[in-house]
């Protein structure tokens, strides 16, 4: 058996203990490999990495050390992430999560300088959705979200994932996009009258008048990281606005006592119950036709990061001069699927990296592709 034949043999083997259902034909992959190797005619030359499926949880991890591929690479073999560590499976209520992340990031995120050390605002709810005339399913999930200024994350039954910052305030029509900026929102007034002003002033390009209002308000209050006395402003203009009434009183599903505010706002029914000694939500119940559902808030609060959800993502090395090889091998120790692609350079050496794909920096998940541009000199 030659070199070749032995490195597909063992190939197969590694790939056969990963995805056994897979079908690959290793055969092929050396002899392909020394022709790009060899030819270096632009486009994809190598792959540094196999990410096979099976969830959010996979990556790609460096064979032992003295393994070697013919043309001198470094052998690299492809097997799953570890299990989760860190936070629980459920929610800081104790409350079974969900497997995916409610909206997930599609690309990578570049987060602001030290937003490691920044604060977010944690949220955790408990939340429950029954449909009129069918019989009511008792199993409630929870959510838990740190919302930041620039990157946000969601705990779900697999560990934490990166989620896309949201948008504040936003009533979800282009014609009435008016999203404010985390610092946007820290502006705002902390006085109910001043705050309606700066809301009308705010919305009145979109023609939406008493409900932009009446929404925005209702925002402030249960969906955005708002401090405690802009809520309670919210809640002091919220009570006030046309259509809403006020109750005195109230008990939450948790058999916590508040205040309730029920309005009609874009066809839906709502009733929110505040805590007024403390200025936090404690429940909003949402009735549209025969939908009817139910958000307990367990936690409502600014705090830092918890390191282990910070360490749940991978930071994107800096590869720029690296050489082949050691670009390969810092791929594989920070978990990522690196391609190469050859690009032409009047500046930077041949064989040395000249960019990244996604940025030095970004936020990218275990197991994300990489995609390094590689010099092929002038």
């Amino acid at each position: 058996m030659n070199n070749d034949e032995q490195f597909a043999a063992n190939l197969r083997t590694q790939v056969s203990q990963v995805a056994p259902t897979i079908d690959v034909d290793v055969t092929r992959v050396v002899p392909a490999a020394r022709r790009r190797r060899a030819a270096r005619v632009g486009g994809v030359t190598l792959a540094m990495g196999l990410a096979l499926g099976g969830g959010a949880w996979v990556a790609t991890t460096l064979e032992a050390p003295g393994t070697a591929l013919p043309g001198g690479s470094m052998t690299i073999a492809a097997s799953p992430s570890p299990s989760p560590s860190g936070p629980p499976a459920t929610s800081g209520a104790g409350d079974e999560l969900t497997g995916e992340p409610s909206n997930p990031v599609e690309n990578a995120t570049v987060p602001p300088e030290g937003w490691r050390d920044a604060t977010y605002f944690h949220v955790v709810t408990r939340h429950d959705t029954t449909k009129q005339g069918e019989a009511t399913d008792p199993a409630l999930f929870g959510i838990e979200r740190w919302y930041g200024d620039g990157v946000s994350f969601e705990l779900t039954a697999n560990g934490p994932a990166l989620l896309d910052v949201p948008t504040y305030l936003n009533l979800g029509h282009d014609e009435t996009n008016v999203s404010l900026t985390w610092a946007e929102l820290a502006e705002l007034p902390t006085e109910p009258a001043a705050l309606e002003d700066a809301l009308r002033t705010a919305y009145e390009p979109t023609g939406e008048g008493e409900e932009a209002v009446l929404y925005a308000a209702s925002r402030l209050i249960n969906a955005a990281p708002s401090a405690p006395e802009l809520r309670a402003a919210a809640w002091e203009l919220l009570k006030t606005l046309p259509g809403v009434e006020v109750q005195q009183g109230a008990r939450d599903t948790a058999d916590r006592l508040g205040t309730a505010a029920t309005f009609t706002l874009f066809d839906a029914t709502w009733t929110y119950i505040y805590d007024e000694e403390q200025d936090v939500p404690l429940e909003t119940e949402e009735s549209m036709g025969k939908i009817h559902s139910v958000n307990t808030f367990v936690t409502t609060e600014f705090t830092p990061l918890p390191d282990e959800v910070a360490d749940s993502t991978i930071e994107i090395p800096d590869f720029t001069a690296m050489t082949v090889e050691d670009a390969g091998v810092v791929c594989q120790q920070t978990h990522l699927t690196c391609v190469f692609e050859d690009t032409e350079s009047d500046t930077v050496p041949a064989g040395t990296i000249i960019s990244s794909d996604p940025e030095t920096g970004a936020l990218v998940s275990w197991g994300a592709v990489v995609t390094l541009q590689l010099s092929t000199g002038s």
